[in-house]
């Protein structure tokens, strides 16, 4: 009797436990619950960190974006090494120039650290230039004159289409009209119509210097190129325009190149077939003494400005200019020589 109420009590108990466990509420499996070795991290596992430049935001957008792996904010990639972020500018803009030429100009322009953008810019010129550079000097003046990137585009002139692009992405004013003139000037050889209208992309202002430049650097090239082209515009303003753009590099004068040498100006060289070489009668070395206009009286040339004295050499077609002349060789005392000669029109083919 006894063994059967201990078997009932103990059967009671069990019951009783069992009801109050059934009623107590499932508790949620929290985040912070689950074993370490079963909750690792999805990206270290299934998503590690792609190389540069293959998930580079800008070779699959064509929004210009700053890339992460460039921003100095960046929590993704935290860079404190200025020489690391330098190379993955590089690393980064190398593989831009293979893409869109739009695409990686919009990106070079997004970059606010100097340092990081004169990178981008110079590895996509280096890129797109095939490393073809001009003298570093030149560069160097171009970039102290119209700003980083203006000097940088000048150095695609040859490029035109690349050039105008890198111009109107990244320049204003003057410094794109430059750009634009370079550009002008490596199409006159092969197409001298579409060089001079790329004016017509420039605001009103700038049109007159552009066309000003563009007709004295062909002229210092081609000259008679630049003045078939001049003598066929039908304005009489805009051909007087061009025509004396052209005689800024190529004048009508008498061909003598001189330099100043204690006070006197002195032929250093002569332009071929211009009409102090095709005369026979001036030679480098010689010292010009006096100049006459005409059958005017001759003007002392000694310690006047270089300058005047090119002023008064220069003048119209087929007017006469006497000068007095001393060799290089002449012996104190010795009189000056006489050279008459017939201005012309000076011309240059290089």
């Amino acid at each position: 009797m006894r063994t059967e109420l201990k078997i009932a009590l103990v059967l009671a108990v069990g019951l009783a436990t069992a009801v109050l466990v059934s009623r107590q509420p499932k508790r949620q499996l929290a985040i912070g619950d689950a074993p370490q070795s079963v909750a690792k991290p999805i990206s270290s596992i299934e998503a590690p960190a792609p190389a540069i430049p293959e998930a580079n935001p800008i070779l699959r957008s064509p929004e210009a974006t700053v890339p992460k792996q460039l921003r100095t904010d960046s929590p993704e990639q935290p860079v404190t090494n200025k020489l690391d972020r330098l190379r993955k500018t590089r690393e980064t803009f190398t593989a831009l120039a293979a893409g869109d030429p739009a695409t990686a100009l919009r990106a070079a322009r997004q970059l606010t650290d100097e340092n990081q953008r004169e990178t981008a810019l110079l590895t996509l010129l280096t890129e797109w230039t095939h490393g073809e550079l001009g003298p570093t000097q030149r560069r160097a003046r171009l970039i102290a004159e119209y700003g980083l990137e203006a000097g940088l585009a000048i150095e695609l002139a040859n490029k035109p289409e690349l050039a105008m692009l890198w111009a109107d992405e990244l320049t204003v004013g003057p410094a794109r009209a430059a750009v634009y003139e370079n550009a002008a000037v490596a199409m006159l050889g092969s197409d001298p119509a579409a060089a001079l209208t790329l004016n017509e992309k420039l605001p009103e202002l700038q049109r007159r210097n552009f066309l000003d430049t563009v007709f004295a650097t062909w002229a210092s090239a081609d000259t008679d190129a630049a003045l078939k082209w001049a003598g066929q515009m039908s304005d009489p303003a805009e051909k007087d325009a061009a025509l004396a753009a052209i005689r800024t590099s190529a004048p009508v004068g008498i061909g003598a190149v001189l330099n100043m040498v204690d006070g006197y100006a002195v032929v250093n060289g002569l332009v071929p077939d211009s009409p102090a070489q095709l005369s026979g009668q001036l030679h480098p070395g010689d010292r010009i003494v006096a100049l006459a206009n005409g059958d005017n009286s001759f003007v002392d040339a000694h310690s006047l400005p270089l300058e005047k004295i090119v002023q008064m050499v220069r003048g119209a077609p087929n007017t006469l200019l006497q000068i007095q002349v001393l060799p290089a060789d002449a012996q104190p005392g010795t009189p000056p020589t006489i050279v008459a000669l017939y201005r012309n029109q000076v011309k240059f083919k290089r």
